[in-house]
């Protein structure tokens, strides 16, 4: 086996994993908010990820929303911690990874689950990113604050402008984000376009198409699922097939990532759901 491949493929997860599930339903096309609602999530709510290279395990990620409300400025905000570590596989490998996200995301109505703070803690052997984003809708503006480096890091400080047309979203906000929207109008073939700020950059026009409902299998039974293919290049890339990423999306109110597979030139990269605690509404597995 090609033990370079794995390992950037694993780097290449932490950012493809959070990016397009977390911003799967943002579109305003096809899709409608549920303005002025409790989104179907509870405080206290945590989920787990198996994150695997072939036959491989190659590391855990988890979600958890703090029980407590957080207050920045003048806002109320819940505060979403998500951690991914390396497993002991590529430990051994040499490639250790503990990466770490926060964000604090509005609890007001009409402006429900907007970010206002976005933390990331990035840790791969003795290499260490900090990354800190702060929303003004004042002045239409993102703050980001950047050190990196080994020992001694130097901080950079960068403004953005933030599209008044467009509801941005951080990585983790689009997850949760999901949770306000209705998407019984979804037909198949219907395309999502999203706005994300990611790595000092805005994404705009990225695309998610439906595939409609299916029967999944999992470690934890099988359940009825959305099925969604972000738009990726595959051109001179590390993926292969004309739909090498599809995401498998829980098809209830709480809409929870189930399953992400990614077929590669080299092997394949399955993210799956293995464990979770305090969901709104349980997900009905059925036995496999």
């Amino acid at each position: 086996m090609n033990y370079l491949i794995l390992m950037v493929v694993v780097r290449y997860l932490k950012k493809f994993f959070f990016c397009f599930l977390t911003g799967i339903f943002l579109s305003s096309v096809h899709v409608k908010a549920l303005v002025g609602l409790e989104p179907p999530f509870r405080r206290g709510e945590w989920l787990q990820y198996q994150v695997y290279y072939s036959f491989i395990h190659a590391g855990t990620a988890t979600m958890y929303v703090d029980e407590v409300l957080h207050q920045l400025n003048e806002d109320f905000c819940y505060k979403v911690q998500v951690q991914g570590t390396s497993s002991t596989a590529l430990g051994i490998l040499g490639f250790k990874v503990l990466d770490k996200w926060e964000s604090y995301l509005d609890v007001d109505g009409a402006n429900a689950l907007r970010p206002h703070r976005c933390v990331t803690h990035l840790q791969e052997n003795g290499y260490i990113r900090q990354e800190q984003i702060d929303f003004d809708y004042q002045v239409h503006q993102a703050r980001v604050k950047v050190s990196e480096g080994h020992n001694n890091m130097e901080h950079e400080v960068t403004y953005h402008p933030i599209p008044s047309t467009k509801k941005i979203k951080d990585l983790i906000g689009g997850y949760y984000g999901l949770r306000s929207i209705d998407t019984t109008n979804l037909k198949l073939g219907d395309k999502l376009v999203l706005t994300v700020l990611h790595g000092q950059q805005i994404y705009e026009d990225v695309v998610i198409l439906f595939l409609g409902k299916k029967i999944i299998t999992t470690k934890l039974g099988k359940t009825s699922a959305l099925v969604f293919a972000p738009l990726v290049p595959t051109e001179d890339s590390i993926f292969s097939g004309a739909r090498p990423v599809e995401a498998y999306i829980s098809d209830d109110v709480n809409k929870v990532p189930l399953k992400l597979k990614v077929n590669l030139v080299i092997g394949a990269v399955e993210v799956e759901l293995t464990g979770y605690k305090g969901l709104k509404e349980a997900i009905h597995f059925q036995p496999s």
